[in-house]
C-alpha cells in the first residue's frame, strides 16, 4: 500500500469516471509483488459519492470485500481495455523494471448493478510477468 487520498480529479480522470469538477475520487495506490519482485502498479479511482468513506485496512486487504460487504453495493461488470506503452516516472519508481522498455496497462472501468460506472483502474504490468487469457461463451 503506497497511499490513500481524497482528491478533486484533474481533466484526465474526469473523463475516465465521467465526473464534473468540484467533485471528489478516492485515489489507492498499490503495488503488487511476486517473488519480492514488484511488478505491478495498481492506480485505483473511486467515486466519492458511492463510497462516501474508504478506510486504509481496508485498501491493504479487500476493496471489494468492503464495497460488498459492508457498503451493501453490488458490482456488476467491468470493462478492460490493453495497452502497451513506455514506463512513466512513476512506473520506474514503484516496479522493479528489470530493463523493460514497455509495460502493459489494464485499464479497468468497473460498473454497480444499476450500471453507473463507479471506479477506473490502472494496472501497470512489467511484460514479462503479464499474461492475458480470455474465455468467451457464444449463445445461440
Amino acid at each position: 500500500m503506497e497511499s490513500l487520498e481524497l482528491l478533486s480529479p484533474g481533466p484526465h480522470l474526469q473523463e475516465q469516471l465521467k465526473v464534473h469538477e468540484g467533485e471528489f475520487i478516492w485515489e489507492v495506490i498499490r503495488v503488487r509483488e511476486i517473488d519480492k519482485e514488484h511488478i505491478i502498479l495498481d492506480k485505483d479511482y473511486l467515486l466519492q459519492s458511492k463510497i462516501p468513506n474508504l478506510p486504509l485496512e481496508q485498501c491493504k486487504n479487500s476493496l471489494y470485500e468492503y464495497i460488498e460487504g459492508e457498503l451493501g453495493l453490488s458490482i456488476a461488470f467491468a470493462k478492460k481495455e490493453i495497452t502497451v506503452e513506455e514506463p512513466t516516472d512513476e512506473d520506474r519508481k514503484y516496479l522493479h523494471l528489470n530493463g523493460f522498455s514497455n509495460i502493459v496497462v489494464v485499464k479497468n472501468f468497473v460498473y454497480l448493478e444499476d450500471a453507473s460506472l463507479f471506479q477506473y483502474t490502472e494496472s501497470r504490468h512489467r511484460p514479462d510477468k503479464f499474461r492475458f487469457i480470455d474465455f468467451a461463451r457464444r449463445n445461440k
